[in-house]
């Protein structure tokens, strides 16, 4: 089965449009910095941009991959203080020569504008279970599940190849609250423990920013494919297209179910970052 975002992406935009109405329109706007030319990034700003103009929300988008790093901290803290920003978004990854800088760049955020969780409190507040949201990109995989029934996972192995904060920690914590036996790995791990660990496992995630690295070549044929559920958490760009960690093609008539990309999380992931702005509006 594919995994497809859309009707995911449908059901969630006209929840979030009712939610909206209810409310009043928003009186203000979200700041969206866009800190590298990363070609995926671009593409989830873009995505962003769009989906808030049909919420009649504004957008402001932060140009700046090759700004200072003292000028991206000065604009953040001009939207910190600013009443009109209600929420501060910074697309990831950041350009090279701000990567080493990334935790000040994300630790300048008021916490309270938030809205990705990136901040060392939202995290921690998030883990210890204070906080209103499930953050959007493991809620986005979430949503995906249960929309096609595949939620209920208490019980079950889970394997999740990625240990960053943003997603794997987020993702092992949630799998941790629905009942999971939690199975973890990052890009770092060798190619043949990561297929035990596939072998393993009834639901992978997976989000390393590595081309194909579940592609079936490392998996035996005399194991079992057709119980799994693979979710593929990234998705790259460049002149020969989308991709993401998995060969969804390859895969897709092996295995129980797979999202594509592009096509799958990505979308589902911004549709959730603006439903949470209508769980938490100010």
């Amino acid at each position: 089965m594919l995994l497809k975002g859309k009707p995911v992406v449908d059901d969630l935009f006209a929840k979030t449009k009712q939610r909206l109405h209810d409310q009043g329109k928003l009186d203000g706007y979200v700041a969206i910095f866009l800190l590298s030319d990363d070609r995926g990034s671009e593409t989830y700003v873009r995505l962003k941009s769009e989906y808030a103009k049909r919420l009649w929300i504004y957008a402001d988008i932060k140009f700046g991959k090759d700004r200072a790093l003292d000028e991206v901290i000065e604009e953040i803290m001009q939207c910190n203080t600013d009443p009109k920003c209600l929420w501060i978004m910074v697309q990831l990854p950041l350009a090279q020569h701000l990567q080493k800088h990334q935790q000040t760049i994300l630790e300048s955020i008021d916490p309270a504008k938030d809205i990705d969780g990136l901040t060392s409190k939202q995290f921690g507040m998030h883990g210890f279970g204070y906080h209103q949201v499930m953050w959007a990109t493991p809620q986005s995989a979430f949503a995906i599940l249960d929309h096609y029934e595949l939620g209920e996972i208490q019980g079950k192995n889970v394997f999740i190849i990625s240990q960053s904060n943003l997603i794997g920690k987020r993702l092992s914590h949630e799998c941790m609250r629905r009942g999971a036996t939690v199975l973890s790995a990052n890009h770092f791990s060798s190619p043949v423990k990561i297929a035990e660990m596939v072998n393993m496992s009834e639901l992978i995630f997976s989000a390393t920013w590595v081309k194909h690295l579940i592609n079936g070549d490392s998996m035996k044929e005399q194991w079992s494919w057709n119980n799994k559920v693979f979710i593929d958490i990234w998705r790259w760009s460049d002149s020969d297209g989308a991709y993401g960690d998995m060969a969804w093609k390859f895969l897709e008539d092996k295995v129980k179910a797979i999202t594509p990309v592009p096509g799958g999380v990505g979308p589902v992931t911004v549709a959730c970052l603006f439903w949470n702005i209508t769980q938490i509006i100010r």
